[in-house]
């Protein structure tokens, strides 16, 4: 009853985050957990339906508001011994940071709507940085246009993105590191959906998205993309069935135009309500790995396993142009602790690589330990992002952060996160895997996929929480992250970092933080260390 009435107690006294939090779209997926790779299904949805999250801690989670727009403004100082990432001129600075942003929620009958934007101006007081602003953006909703018929789906992101995963690492992106560069992708996609004489379901959905980065050796990447759905049932009880198409075109700029087409049927056998198998065969095209289109067989198989409402295990397997591609999830949810896998391979093209980076995030754990507590997802929704934004754990975190690359890529992706949850204390685990490897040589492809076949990089976060008080968290975190190359080992780089922090909140519109960093970065040709106190305070409006 303690950790109840703390948690009562905190979401009525929520604000809005002071950090940036993206919820990553997918495409929700039709009588199964793990659809067959490269294929996408009706809807638009996260983790749980945006729209079923759009609840503001402004308001406290009052679902009888449908608009929410909160100003804030946030002010941070970062105090350093090496201002500019440098392994033999040290020098120490102060990093100073303004950032006035917005949030808006929107929940109406036609709109679903998140967005959180803010402007952040970076000024140094020495060393070699000029000084610059960044922008941070996090946008995502769904309109329906005509009544449960016609949608339009929309999305934004600005962040900075790392160049060569074998340049010099930051500890965050207050530093002026050449090595990242501001990318944004922006994406249109309205889609239809119905029925077929009342006997099949039908969905039709364009994409249309484009990627743009300011580094002038990266690519612009426009990608149009076509996906198709018809399916239904059979004279068998049991027995469903599917066909999924699409055809994508994806141009790079400073590279080749791909072309991408497949078509594939897919049987669904129920053989109980809690498991399902599933088949599925069909053709594919394209001309990655080479001049013009060629075309091969797929084939694959997997199951979906749901024996209680906590625990899911789902695979899919697919014989592919480029071998075996894969999607596999398992996960358990405890009263108070929760435990997923993921495992994907599949081909990666800028801007799709980073829509669905970050699945099965570690605000999607704390959302599901919450369920039974905070029934309402609104409310609940308010309570996470308060709790992690207290406790100094991104909402979006990651292991392993991806790369530019000017070319498509086959991706494996392997992530394990594990988050535990008590009444003063919580525990907070990341563990991820990504292994890449250029899929063509062809055309003028100067990117780091064009200099190293395989690129590896494997991470590992952990954070200890301790609530102080109902509103004031201590946090201690250590991370680690190393890229290699397939070919040589003179790429290898490792950047270590551990932090030491206490968050506040100094009044119902004021948080505030103060945390002791130190980074190691090691590297053949650019190591460093650093050491920092960083300073934030935020205030709502």
């Amino acid at each position: 009853m303690a950790m109840k009435s703390d948690i009562v107690r905190l979401v009525a006294t929520t604000s809005v985050l002071c950090c940036c939090f993206t919820l990553p779209v997918m495409a929700q997926q039709p009588d199964s957990a793990v659809a067959p790779m490269g294929q996408a299904t009706p809807g638009f949805a996260g983790a749980q339906d945006p729209g079923a999250q759009t609840g503001t801690a402004s308001d406290g989670g009052n679902p009888g508001r449908t608009w929410s727009i909160v100003p804030r403004i946030g002010l941070t100082e970062t105090l350093t011994d090496n201002i500019d990432l440098s392994s033999t001129n040290k020098q120490s600075g102060l990093i100073s940071q303004v950032s006035p942003g917005i949030h808006i929620d929107a929940r109406t009958a036609r709109l679903k709507l998140y967005l959180d934007y803010a402007l952040n101006g970076i000024a140094y007081s020495s060393g070699n940085n000029g000084n610059q602003t960044q922008n941070a953006l996090s946008a995502f909703g769904t309109l329906e246009a005509i009544d449960n018929w016609l949608f339009l789906d929309f999305s934004g992101q600005i962040a900075q993105q790392i160049i060569s995963p074998f340049g010099v690492q930051s500890p965050n992106n207050a530093y002026n590191n050449n090595n990242s560069t501001e990318t944004s992708t922006y994406r249109l996609s309205p889609y239809i959906r119905g029925q077929l004489a009342g006997s099949a379901d039908y969905f039709l959905r364009y994409n249309a998205a484009v990627t743009n980065s300011q580094s002038g050796s990266l690519s612009d990447v426009t990608l149009s993309q076509w996906l198709g759905q018809v399916r239904g049932t059979t004279r068998f009880q049991n027995l469903n069935w599917a066909i999924d198409g699409s055809q994508q075109n994806t141009d790079y700029s400073g590279g080749r135009n791909y072309q991408d087409g497949r078509l594939s049927g897919v049987l669904i056998y129920r053989f109980f309500p809690e498991f399902r198998l599933r088949g599925s065969g069909g053709w594919e095209t394209n001309n990655y790995q080479s001049i013009n289109s060629q075309g091969q067989s797929t084939y694959g198989g997997g199951f979906d396993w749901t024996p209680t409402e906590r625990t899911q295990a789902a695979g899919f397997w697919e014989h592919r142009f480029f071998g075996t591609g894969h999607n596999i999830l398992l996960s358990h949810r405890f009263p108070l602790s929760s435990i997923r896998y993921t495992d994907t391979k599949d081909v990666a093209l800028i801007p799709n690589q980073f829509t669905g980076t970050g699945a099965g995030t570690v605000y999607d754990q704390y959302f599901q330990i919450f369920a039974s507590l905070i029934p309402d997802p609104i409310a609940r929704d308010a309570y996470v992002r308060n709790y992690l934004n207290q406790i100094g754990v991104a909402p979006n975190a990651q292991a392993v952060s991806d790369y530019l690359s000017n070319r498509p890529r086959v991706q494996r992706n392997q992530q394990l996160s594990l988050v535990w949850y008590g009444s003063r204390n919580s525990i907070t685990f990341v563990a991820a895997r990504n292994e890449t490897e250029a899929l063509t040589v062809l055309g003028n492809n100067t990117g780091v996929a064009g200099q190293f076949s395989t690129i590896v990089q494997r991470g590992y976060t952990a954070t200890l929480s301790h609530r102080l008080t109902p509103l004031t968290g201590l946090n201690l975190s250590g991370s680690r992250m190393e890229s290699q190359s397939g070919l040589t080992n003179n790429l290898n780089t490792t950047m270590t970092t551990y932090q030491l922090g206490v968050s506040t909140r100094f009044g119902a519109k004021t948080v505030g933080s103060i945390n002791a960093n130190h980074t190691q970065f090691d590297s053949d040709t650019s190591p460093y260390s650093a050491n920092s106190i960083v300073g934030t305070v935020a205030t709502f409006f």
